[in-house]
């Protein structure tokens, strides 16, 4: 393998257009602008402190420089994936806060070598694990179960615990003990990025709150009043760490990381490829399993928690004339920058203010117009969404993509299991046969069953499909001659299916009935050539059409 197919760097580095300089290093600084207070406020949902942030955000965005394929990506601390980590890992036993750390980095390394593996497999076709009507519903139960864990430190109360319904009901019974210039501060806060945004979405608005914020706490000393500060955030470069594996049990530890390495991934890839199109370039799935793997993994081992691709981030690069990877490098210099000479700045940043960042930042998560979107479209599809929501605020963020996931492969099972099976008719003056529901016009030849499965012919459905035919012929369709199966609309069949053709063509030739086959394309017919159905059904070298068939059987009745 190619060092250059491993590390994209080393192409667009090559063909580095020196007029892309000014723009990416535009973009990197507010991307990095955006990504201070981001980070700081989305490892809190995880219950890590604020550096944690800087630190993931900062390693990521370097490594994903080197191994990444999107121009516009940016990638660091996510809600979804911080959630997902605090609500699985807050729930066990930790000795100390040091434990409990470490066990947020296994948790990233885990990530890494599954990408890694993932990786090496060829396993990009994984994306398609996760549905997006199950990320829509998920994404909606885990901003309302974020905004549970949130309001009470907008509120200035101490938060409580459990299920979504469990810390709302806390919230409720204790929202009297509400401090008020906290809550001002909160509040302030959100209305600030509302209007801000909207009048000036292409500025680092977060960075504008977080600083004044500093400054108003700092001048009024609100503090003495109450207003909960970050406090000290430690100077310079993390440690490398190692990981011990054995701090977390290993069906936890597997689960956890296949399901935020699926979100990670799932979310990173669509985020990229959205812009890539945009911008007339490709993503390769492939590559950006190698830059999530090695992203985490180095994250993992300073001390940083899982991270992904971020929407809110990405849309600032590309809005802010990101060229080429090289605007998330300078990003991770940013918070280099940040780390080493300005981390006092931020001892009086109210913790108000970061709750009031995610909150805004979640509010879109919760997207009314697609759930309706596909509520029209499906109400199967809806009903997955809305289960997913709702395990997500009952039971938790794992257990409700898990349940997501489960829940839309068995829906795709049953869809399998009952393939549409149409009955096609001539539409008069051509050669098009389509289903007869459809179109009403059509004609059914006399003496002739035309049928189209629309789907693989696979274990799953076999009987089915048999007992349907079955049926059709020995009853509305009994003075059937002439049975044609069009495979126009099947892809695939597997073993399963070839016994049950063999077994279909059986009992309609001991009905006296004639059966051939029509539309056979590609790989289908060098499936079928392994078997005796090559003689029985196909009869010649040639793809036959539906017209070709009818004619062939008419001229051999003639005989």
């Amino acid at each position: 393998m190619k060092v250059s197919s491993l590390l994209p760097i080393t192409r667009w580095a090559r063909t580095y257009d020196k007029e892309w300089l000014r723009p990416d290093i535009i973009a990197g600084i507010t991307v990095g602008a955006f990504t201070i207070p981001e980070a700081m406020a989305y490892v809190s949902l995880a219950g890590l402190p604020p550096e944690i942030g800087l630190y993931s955000a900062m390693i990521a965005l370097l490594v994903y420089m080197i191994f990444g394929t999107s121009k516009q990506l940016s990638i660091g601390p996510t809600s979804t994936i911080s959630i997902l980590v605090g609500s699985t890992i807050g729930s066990l036993m930790a000795v100390n806060t040091g434990q409990y750390f470490m066990m947020a980095s296994l948790v990233a390394v885990m990530v890494g070598v599954l990408a890694l593996i993932s990786w090496a497999l060829r396993l990009g076709f994984i994306i398609k694990f996760i549905s997006k009507t199950v990320l829509t519903g998920f994404l909606a139960g885990l901003a309302l179960y974020i905004a549970s864990g949130q309001l009470p430190t907008l509120l200035g109360i101490p938060g409580g615990s459990g299920t979504f319904f469990n810390r709302m009901y806390y919230l409720f019974m204790h929202i009297s003990q509400a401090n008020h210039a906290t809550l001002a501060i909160g509040i302030g806060g959100i209305l600030f990025l509302i209007l801000a945004t909207r009048k000036f979405p292409k500025l680092p608005n977060t960075l504008f709150l977080v600083l004044g914020s500093i400054a108003v706490v700092t001048l009024a000393n609100l503090a003495s009043l109450g207003v909960k500060v970050v406090g000290n955030l430690p100077q310079g470069l993390p440690a490398l760490i190692v990981p011990d594996p054995n701090l977390i049990d290993i069906n936890i530890l597997i689960t956890l990381a296949v399901t935020v390495f699926l979100v990670s991934y799932v979310e990173g890839y669509i985020f990229a490829s959205e812009y890539a199109a945009k911008n007339n370039y490709k993503v390769d799935k492939n590559q950006e399993l190698l830059a999530l793997g090695a992203s985490n993994v180095a994250v993992g081992l300073f001390q940083g928690l899982p991270i992904g691709g971020t929407l809110s981030r990405t849309a600032v690069a590309d809005e802010s004339g990101a060229k080429t990877q090289l605007a998330g490098g300078v990003s991770g210099l940013v918070l280099l920058l940040v780390l080493f000479l300005f981390t006092g700045v931020f001892y009086n940043l109210p913790q108000a203010i970061l709750a009031a960042i995610v909150l805004y930042v979640i509010r879109g998560l919760v997207d009314i117009p697609h759930f309706r979107k596909i509520y029209n479209f499906n109400k199967i599809e809806f009903t997955v969404a809305v289960v997913t929501l709702l395990t997500v605020l009952f039971i938790g963020a794992l257990e409700g993509i898990v349940i997501g996931v489960i829940l839309s492969v068995l829906s795709l099972l049953k869809n399998m299991y009952n393939p549409h099976i149409a009955i096609l008719g001539r539409i008069p003056g051509t050669v098009q046969y389509l289903d007869i529901k459809r179109r009403p016009e059509a004609e059914i030849a006399f003496h002739t069953l035309i049928v189209r499965v629309d789907g693989s012919q696979i274990f799953l459905n076999t009987e089915n499909v048999k007992n349907t035919i079955i049926d059709l012929v020995d009853g509305k369709y009994k003075d059937t001659k002439l049975f044609v199966l069009d495979f126009e609309a099947t892809s695939f069949i597997d073993y399963s299916g070839i016994e049950m053709l063999e077994e279909l063509i059986d009992e309609l030739k001991s009905r006296g009935i004639k059966v051939k086959a029509a539309n056979v394309y590609g790989p289908l017919r060098q499936s079928i050539k392994k078997t005796r159905l090559e003689q029985e059904i196909m009869e010649s070298k040639f793809c036959l059409t539906i017209d070709q068939c009818i004619k062939r059987w008419e001229k051999e009745e003639k005989k």
